[in-house]
């Protein structure tokens, strides 16, 4: 019996995970909550020292309603996300698992260059949300958006 799209978007989700522990130095405690809890984490830039604080999202109902909103209207599930402050108000990026299992390998490439698919929407405007690629690197055992 072939498994619903869903189990195998959380399969890919964990490997995505293992890929920013192992290259970006993610805490591996957050694949393992993921995994076995399905406890979704985002990484806060708050300033230079501290670029990539965890939280879980659960923290922030207005967050955990987005991504639940965003995975229901998109097909996707988010596997992590970055808070970054702007000039044009908080950027919630969330990196996710699209249903396309057709790109899922070159995503991973994507995602080991520093470079993932990302849903990104600006928390004070929803109108300003989109698809798209953002740069990435790794600080403090989280992720943070470079550009």
């Amino acid at each position: 019996m072939a498994e619903d799209i869903r189990t195998l978007q959380k399969k890919e989700a964990i490997e995505r995970l293992k890929i920013l522990h192992e290259k970006y130095e993610l805490l591996e405690n957050v694949i393992t909550e993921f995994e076995k809890e399905d406890t979704l984490y985002y990484s806060e830039y708050k300033n230079k020292v501290f670029s990539a604080v965890l939280y879980w999202v659960s923290n922030r109902e207005d967050l955990t309603e987005l991504v639940k909103k965003v995975e229901e209207e998109k097909g996707i599930l988010v596997y992590h996300a970055i808070l970054t402050p702007t000039i044009f108000g908080a950027f919630f990026s969330m990196l996710y698992v699209s249903q396309n299992q057709e790109e899922w390998e070159n995503d991973k490439i994507e995602l080991k260059d520093s470079l993932p698919l990302a849903y990104c929407t600006n928390l004070s405007d929803s109108k300003m949300a989109e698809f798209g690629g953002i740069q990435i690197a790794g600080a403090m055992g989280g992720i943070r958006q470079i550009s």
